[in-house]
C-alpha cells in the first residue's frame, strides 16, 4: 500500500482517536476543508464541525470502504457509525444508531492534506435519528 493509499485510514482514524480534531501531522498549514452544505473551513473549523458530531454521537467511527489514489488526489468512500446518546446540533439524543455513507476527495502534497472536498448523506442522517421522515 503506498503512502497516499494508507493516508485516509490514518487520516480518520486519527479524528476518530481525536474525536474531532484533524492529526497535525498529516494536515497541510494551508488545509481547506469543504463539505457539501458547509461554509468553508481550515482546520480549526474543521476540528470544530468535527468536535459537533462526536458530541452527539460520542461512539462513531470511520469504516473506510474504498480508496482510489489518483496524484495528487485519494478519492475516499466511508461510512460513519455511531449512536446518537447525546444533543446534536440542538437535537436531543434519541438513541438511534446511525450509518452513513461519505466520499472524500484529498489533495496531498508531500505526505499532507491540503483540501478535502465532501459530501455525506445527511439526510440519511437527519431520517435516521427520526428529525425528518422516511
Amino acid at each position: 500500500m503506498t503512502a497516499n493509499a494508507s493516508l485516509p485510514h490514518r487520516f480518520f482514524k486519527g479524528q476518530d482517536d481525536l474525536k474531532g480534531p484533524l492529526p497535525a501531522d498529516l494536515v497541510a498549514s494551508s488545509y481547506r476543508a469543504e463539505i457539501v452544505g458547509f461554509p468553508p473551513m481550515d482546520a480549526a473549523a474543521h476540528a470544530d464541525f468535527g468536535r459537533a458530531f462526536y458530541a452527539g454521537f460520542p461512539d462513531i467511527y470511520h469504516t473506510i470502504d474504498e480508496v482510489i489514489v489518483g496524484q495528487p488526489h485519494v478519492i475516499t468512500r466511508f461510512t460513519l457509525r455511531g449512536t446518537h446518546t447525546a444533543p446534536f446540533m440542538g437535537i436531543p439524543a434519541t438513541r438511534r444508531p446511525i450509518t452513513v455513507s461519505a466520499v472524500v476527495i484529498l489533495t496531498v502534497e508531500d505526505g499532507k492534506v491540503t483540501h478535502l472536498r465532501g459530501i455525506f448523506d445527511q439526510l440519511g442522517l437527519m431520517r435516521q435519528i427520526g428529525v425528518v421522515a422516511s
